[in-house]
């Protein structure tokens, strides 16, 4: 066993590496281009920061991936959470309250998603996919349509700075730290990869399965609000639309990372490795003048090629895998 989650660390490592270049080759090519990617106070301003919003969504959803479910309502979770607290804010003038109510409000879409996932056995993909339309239907109503604005808890969150840098980055990495130790270094993680492996044998083996996604969806939830507080301080409003797409781009992230969307397989440090790459990309795109389609084409590709590299990996993993185990049957005879 011990042999087994070694090769196990060995596969995810390699692939980690992999992306680390990829992330590499894009920085330097980019900037070599357009040598302002460099400076830092471009790299924190535009490449960071525009990617925050979705690296804080995808570091649960990565939870949820691994145990083999997925949640597409996250961007409606965030602008519903968002709109929720910029109204309280507008009636009660309190911004303590608006950004409880704000979490609150996510942490519930999370648990409801994980209610229909658990107890009525619908599976997560139709699961959140109804409850985004669901989740904007309610923005959009609550609303009227109408831009929701901040408020100073949003902005803080938003917009500032400690020296340099600004508050929402450090408020990622730390997030980031936590998980990638929730992930590695804790038994949840370990439950959430048996989860994925074979749901039915990790019941039969004590866990309790339910309360593990119950968690990973509720987290989902509570950062997905989170995150869209920090949108409507960074652009000071918000609509029902302003989550929109967002679900697909975290996924994409998550995808690029190296975790398998069947379940079982990923790690955290891929997903923020790949939060890097989309954001490089994104910006690098954008400094060079790239048209939009040509942008949404390279985008796809780059995840294409990952999602071939890995397969390709997996598959080198495997066939040795097959090939040592006539040896071990041959030495055991």
């Amino acid at each position: 066993m011990k042999k087994l989650d070694t090769k196990r660390q060995d596969k995810k490592f390699n692939f980690n590496i992999a992306l680390t270049a990829l992330l590499l080759i894009l920085f330097f090519a980019i900037g070599i281009k357009e040598p302002a990617f460099f400076k830092s106070k471009y790299l924190i301003n535009i490449v960071l920061r525009n990617i925050i919003e979705l690296g804080i969504m995808a570091l649960p959803v990565t939870l949820i991936i691994i145990t083999g479910g997925i949640d597409l309502s996250v961007g409606s979770i965030a602008t519903l959470s968002a709109i929720t607290g910029g109204m309280l804010f507008a009636s009660a003038g309190s911004s303590f309250l608006a950004v409880v109510a704000a979490l609150l409000v996510g942490t519930l879409c999370g648990l409801f998603n994980s209610v229909l996932v658990t107890r009525l056995k619908i599976p997560a993909m139709v699961t959140t996919l109804a409850t985004m339309y669901l989740f904007q239907g309610i923005a959009r109503g609550i609303t009227m349509g109408e831009s929701i604005y901040s408020f100073p808890a949003a902005e803080w969150l938003g917009k500032f700075t400690v020296g340099s840098i600004p508050v929402q980055i450090l408020i990622y990495v730390m997030l980031a730290v936590l998980f990638v130790l929730l992930l590695s270094k804790n038994y949840y993680g370990k439950y959430l990869y048996a989860i994925g492996h074979n749901e039915t044998a990790a019941r039969y083996a004590g866990i309790n399965t339910d309360r593990c996604k119950v968690l990973a969806y509720a987290m989902c939830g509570f950062l997905s609000a989170f995150a869209g507080l920090i949108m409507l301080g960074r652009f000071s409003s918000i609509k029902y639309t302003g989550g929109d797409g967002m679900n697909l781009k975290v996924v994409t992230i998550i995808v690029l990372g190296g975790t398998s969307i069947n379940g079982g397989v990923g790690t955290m440090t891929g997903t923020i490795i790949a939060t890097l790459i989309v954001a490089v990309l994104n910006s690098g795109l954008t400094v060079l003048n790239i048209p939009i389609d040509v942008q949404t084409i390279v985008q796809g590709g780059v995840l294409l090629v990952s999602l071939i590299a890995y397969a390709i990996i997996d598959r080198k993993a495997v066939s040795r895998k097959k090939q040592k185990l006539p040896v071990k049957a041959a030495a055991a005879k």
